[in-house]
């Protein structure tokens, strides 16, 4: 199985996805120029070795989305939605500044859309 790993950067989050491992972690600022660059790996890594993950709480901490990035993670999600559906144990830890009601907000409207758990999870 493959794993896609991607550093952090100033506009573009730390991606780390290993589903032999059950990893699925993507934190930091997502506010690229061209959000296909970050987030198109991702919805194949998804298309192709993440469809075997399974037993994962997938953990995801923006510190900022931009609006086309929030369509990308919403796909993301959607894409991990759907291995849940087929029966995959996975979860999704939404972890926010505690101070950010805005991403809080967010990690809830797409809670409430989608079937897969999500956990949140203020941090400092």
């Amino acid at each position: 199985m493959g794993y896609l790993k991607f550093e952090a950067t100033e506009d573009c989050p730390e991606i780390l996805l290993d589903a032999d491992l059950s990893i699925f972690q993507i934190t930091g600022n997502s506010t690229p120029e061209d959000v296909n660059v970050v987030y198109k790996p991702v919805e194949d890594w998804m298309e192709s070795d993440g469809l075997n993950l399974d037993n994962c709480q997938c953990k995801l901490f923006f510190r900022y989305l931009s609006t086309s990035s929030h369509h990308k993670v919403f796909n993301v999600l959607r894409k991990l939605n759907d291995r849940f559906n087929e029966g995959k144990k996975l979860s999704v830890e939404w972890a926010y500044e505690n101070i950010d009601d805005d991403m809080l907000r967010l990690g809830l409207d797409f809670a409430s859309i989608l079937e897969i758990p999500f956990e949140f999870s203020p941090r400092k």
